[in-house]
């Protein structure tokens, strides 16, 4: 590529005493939109998104992940789903997108942060229950909820281009068996002050909501989700010196959804709220020595659940995410050896500090049932004959029901006690690269330091007590014991369930190398490298080579051809979670003078909730990959044909003798994946359309099967069986029968244009998925035995136990459109300003998605509307 300079330049150049270095420039198709690779010619399942692509495939979402949606290795839809509705309390989560990347688990990827990893190595995944829902009656104690893979929530604003690698990964990347996403976000203007606000914001009137339980009906009367949200997003960068510039950059995402508690409550109103607040401050100093930059980014993420069933509780569940680094990078100059061609070289070096941790706020930590209205049985039908609760305290804020069955009716007021999970991270990385002999090198080390943690307060839940229906004879009310709070002369609280509090720390060390070459010679290209990981809480050593060649016979045309190993290492899920204490319950009676005891019975047993493996190898996936990239001739597009093949080993799996509290692990695990995709990318700068500026797309067709023994490492394996074609199956061996259950073949392309001289850019962003025959949850099930109708089971495993049954499904095609639209109002010397407009599924397409029929409504057509200002 020739490069000329003007006169003046040119005789400026020749004064100068001292070479400058010039940075490389890379070509590759789609520079300003979808790059299809990184400018190396053995990176051949990278993927590099721009601000503009970016802009268009997140269509107007906070969360960064959203733009995954339409790469052709990541999976995010389940169509197996029963339960595809939403609520309230959906609708204002802004948790990062989860998404499964070349058959990898949604917990298996490396996300990182300006080339720092933000993954949550302790685990997201809860064996007790799913995450809460807006009407939950009953959560579950034991779980902590809000967890993620994600330490740190990336806001979409701040991205000025982001990386995916799914295949044929480099030695530099460890600790992933899915794929790779790598966020950069803007550094420290050095030319002059920039900044930049924006402002959008969505409600469900912008939203259209459809009847989506198999029926057609809404039995529960279940109301349409209502709902509020905005964000706001701020930048700023200053240049205080000719070497030094600051960076400080702030993002708010809240939501707030009304909803109405229970009729014993007086319909009082309610309303869960969420907010996320991202923190990011940024400095560049460029010295004699190097480029210093220190920088920190804070996530503040809270959403609270408000109990409809509950006088006063709320579960605050929050994510607080911490990463920071102190980045030196130098050329090293007189580092040049010519007889091996050795030059270029970079050095850079990290330190960095990573805190975050996940914590379940329920307030206080005792829960109380107050009984409103008892009967000794449901035999006694006389009302006459019940207890009726005349505490003007209770009556102030709980009412009988209208219909009443059972034995008692109650309010419940409390907390919901307080828990939490986390990890802290410190660390130091080293690298080097430039060149040597006919090609390129690179090298680095990294040790790390984790301290993990899970824990909770002791909690207690009061739910059974007596009333007056039970006092002895000739006594008009109970006598409480002094400061007694579920005690009253109507009824007292004669059985608590205990939780105890406890606190599991964990530490982990871990060493990682690696070393890679890249050579060319004519035609033919060839990167080999070698990645060893170290990690003494399983103590394993694991050797994982990369290797990948290109034959390229003539410009335009390249073969590609890699076989490479990926471990996930770092990973403490399971010694957290052992030995966590179940609840025990305990008792107390009265006299026959009815004085209420203060004194507890002795719980018989404790139980425990044990997760326990030995000897354990570190899980790791096998990859053979190929690809064709071609650049046809006709409009100089690009296209990239890959086919991808991994097999996972060693995969944790759930022992056979385990128990739903005693879990123990095993390396018996195991999956694959396979997948062939077709890629085209093109930009265009100029066109014959009147007013149209340029115009770029990306495309792609992808067709993929995978199989698996597990989906998770809380999977209950042999206690929750499978009842299918007249078959019972455990997790694993209904995995592997059925293969794939989700989209096997899917068509995208994303489109930008610009027009009248850039004022207007439209994007769209299409997304077909092919019908295809596969199986879905009839959610109903039956307990296996011989004389059953639905499960006829005489012998065998699953005898006794409660299976699920599932069917044989004819999925049909789906068609779904996104367009984003912004249009700039104004151009001054302050400033630009433009407003956004980003319209999802303008199709209103809900094409095999099934709700239940406590969250009846699917998300259909929406509209989010925003403004931007920069300067």
């Amino acid at each position: 590529m020739a490069v000329g300079l003007a006169p003046a330049v040119a005789e400026e150049a020749a004064a100068t005493t001292q070479p400058t270095m010039l940075e490389a420039i890379v070509v590759y198709a789609n520079r300003f939109f979808v790059g299809l690779g990184d400018g190396s010619s053995t990176n051949s399942g990278t993927t590099v998104v721009s601000r503009e692509a970016f802009q268009i495939m997140t269509g107007g979402s906070e969360d960064a992940n959203s733009f995954l949606r339409n790469l052709p290795n990541v999976q995010y839809q389940d169509y197996a789903s029963t339960d595809a509705g939403v609520d309230g309390f959906d609708e204002i989560g802004s948790q990062p997108l989860l998404v499964s990347i070349s058959g990898g688990l949604v917990y298996e990827n490396n996300f990182r942060l300006n080339g720092i990893g933000i993954n949550n190595v302790t685990g997201s995944q809860e064996s007790f229950a799913s995450d809460l829902s807006a009407d939950e009656q009953t959560p579950n104690i034991n779980a902590i909820f809000g967890l993620h893979p994600q330490t740190i929530f990336v806001p979409s604003e701040f991205v000025e281009q982001a990386t995916v690698i799914d295949s044929n990964a480099s030695a530099r990347y460890g600790d992933f068996q899915g794929g790779v996403v790598d966020y950069k976000l803007a550094e420290a203007p050095k030319d002059r002050i920039r900044g930049s606000v924006s402002f959008g914001g969505q409600t469900n009137d912008f939203v259209h909501y459809k009847l989506g339980t198999e029926d057609g009906e809404n039995p529960e009367d279940k109301a349409k989700p209502d709902f509020k949200k905005y964000q706001f997003a701020a930048s700023v960068g200053i240049p205080l010196t000719s070497d030094w510039s600051i960076l400080a950059q702030y993002s708010r995402s809240a939501g707030s959804s009304d909803k109405q508690k229970t009729y014993v409550l007086y319909n009082e109103a309610a309303s869960d709220e969420s907010s996320n607040d991202f923190y990011r401050l940024s400095s560049r100093l460029d010295t004699d020595f190097g480029v210093f930059t220190l920088e920190g980014a804070y996530t503040d993420f809270s959403k609270v659940w408000d109990g409809i069933y509950y006088r006063d509780t709320q579960i605050d569940a929050q994510t607080k995410g911490l990463t920071s680094q102190l980045k030196w990078e130098r050329e090293l100059g007189a580092l040049v050896v010519p007889a091996i061609g050795l030059g270029n070289v970079k050095m850079t070096a990290r330190g960095y500090y990573n805190d975050s941790k996940t914590v379940n706020d329920g307030g206080g930590n005792e829960t109380i049932y107050r009984t409103i209205l008892a009967r000794t049985s449901t035999s006694v039908t006389n009302p006459d004959l019940w207890f009726h609760s005349t505490d003007p305290e209770l009556l102030a804020w709980c009412r009988e029901p209208v219909t009443f069955s059972g034995t008692a009716a109650t309010c419940r007021e409390g907390g919901y006690g307080n828990k939490e999970q986390g990890q802290t991270e410190t660390g130091l990385i080293g690298s080097l690269e430039g060149d040597i002999g006919w090609g390129k090198f690179s090298t680095g080390a990294e040790y790390q330091h984790i301290d993990a943690f899970r824990g909770r307060e002791e909690y207690i839940l009061r739910s059974l007590n007596r009333t007056t229906l039970n006092l002895p004879t000739g006594v008009s009310g109970w006598t409480c014991p002094a400061g007694d709070t579920a005690c009253t002369s109507e009824q007292y609280n004669y059985s608590k369930s205990v939780l105890e509090a406890y606190r599991n720390d964990v530490s982990l060390n871990s060493l990682s190398a690696y070393a890679e070459l890249d050579q060319k010679w004519r035609w033919f290209d060839v990167r080999a490298g070698l990645r060893a990981d170290y990690e003494d809480f399983f103590g394993n050593l694991n050797i994982a080579p990369r290797l990948a060649a290109t034959y390229t016979p003539f410009e335009g045309l390249s073969f590609v051809a890699g076989a490479n190993r990926y471990y996930n290492a770092d990973a403490v899920y399971y010694a957290v979670r052992d030995g966590q204490p179940l609840g025990y319950t305990v008792t107390r009676t009265h006299d026959s003078e009815g004085n209420v005891s203060d004194t507890w019975s002795t719980p018989t047993t404790k139980r425990y909730y044990n997760f326990s493996g030995s000897d354990l190898t570190t899980p790791y996936k096998d990859e053979f990959t190929g690809a064709v990239r071609w650049k046809e001739p006709v409009f100089d597009g690009e296209f990239r044909f890959r086919y991808i093949d991994r097999r996972g080993h060693d995969q944790y799996l759930v022992a056979e003798d385990s128990t739903s509290t005693n879990l123990g692990l095993t390396n018996g695990g195991t999956n694959a994946y396979r997948s062939a995709t077709l890629e085209y990318g093109k930009s265009w700068d100029k066109l014959p359309v009147r007013n149209l500026d340029s115009l770029s797309l990306v495309a792609s067709a992808v067709w993929s099967e995978q199989k698996t023994t597990s989906q998770g490492y809380v999977d209950d394996e042999w206690d929750n069986r499978i009842w299918y074609n007249g078959q019972s199956y455990s997790l694993s061996e209904f995995g592997l029968v059925t293969g794939n259950m989700d989209i096997p073949v899917r068509l995208a392309m994303d489109v930008g244009t610009a027009w009248f001289e850039k004022r207007l850019k439209l994007g769209a962003t299409v997304n077909l998925n092919l019908g295809f025959e596969g199986v879905r949850d009839t959610d109903s099930t039956c307990t296996a035995s011989a004389t059953s109708t639905k499960c006829p089971l005489s012998s065998g495993d699953g005898v006794g136990k409660t299976h699920y049954i599932f069917e044989d499904y004819d999925f049909k095609p789906r068609l779904t459109l996104d367009m984003t639209a912004s249009y700039r109002l104004a151009e001054t010397k302050f400033g630009a300003y433009d407003v956004n407009l980003s319209v999802q599924n303008v199709f209103d397409d809900t094409t095999n998605a099934v709700a239940s029929d406590e969250t009846p409504w699917l998300r259909g057509r929406s509209v989010w509307l925003g403004a931007a200002a920069t300067f």
